[in-house]
């Protein structure tokens, strides 16, 4: 029970340090093309190396705006590169709405949304787990019996809830 605490605790801190303009590291490896020339980068490491740059959006706002892979309509974009994942989602989602698809077509949809919505949460950045949210919101509306997933989601907005913090309603919009 502690440890669970202890873990809540910390992912508690570590998004409110995110969602109150708290500084990130800076740590500089490349340079986002998307990035103003002065912000912080991160390098994550996850098959390919997608650039991070925390200094461009918060996880309650900001951010440019550009619909996510798939269609649905959001506010902004993860401030994290993951051209493979979003590829995956794009193939597996044109099958599931084609005409005919079958359950198997949605599964796979699901599967590519909840394979990036994991990448999000896995970071460890609070930032990224309103993207996370919106994923696994996509997914569930492919596969909506899917549990691990439903946890996951179900996680995350317990930990914005228990920080007081407004849930994001990324991955909601019709």
């Amino acid at each position: 029970m502690r440890k669970l605490f202890n873990a809540a605790a910390l992912a508690a801190s570590a998004l409110l340090a995110a969602c109150g303009g708290a500084n990130p590291p800076a740590t500089t490896t490349t340079q986002n093309s998307n990035a103003p020339s002065n912000s912080a980068q991160t390098s994550l490491q996850h098959g390919t190396s997608p650039s991070v740059n925390l200094g461009v959006a918060s996880s309650h706002g900001g951010g440019a705006a550009e619909a996510p892979a798939g269609g649905a309509a959001s506010s902004t974009k993860p401030p994290v590169e993951t051209p493979e994942l979003d590829a995956k989602i794009q193939k597996a989602e044109a099958k599931a709405r084609a005409s005919g698809a079958s359950d198997a077509d949605k599964k796979a949809a699901a599967a590519a949304y909840f394979e990036r919505a994991d990448f999000f949460r896995d970071q460890g950045l609070p930032v990224l787990y309103r993207f996370a949210l919106r994923d696994y919101r996509i997914g569930l509306r492919y596969d909506p019996t899917a549990k691990v997933p439903r946890e996951k989601m179900d996680e995350i907005v317990d930990i914005y809830k228990r920080m007081g913090r407004p849930v994001p309603e990324l991955g909601n919009e019709p």
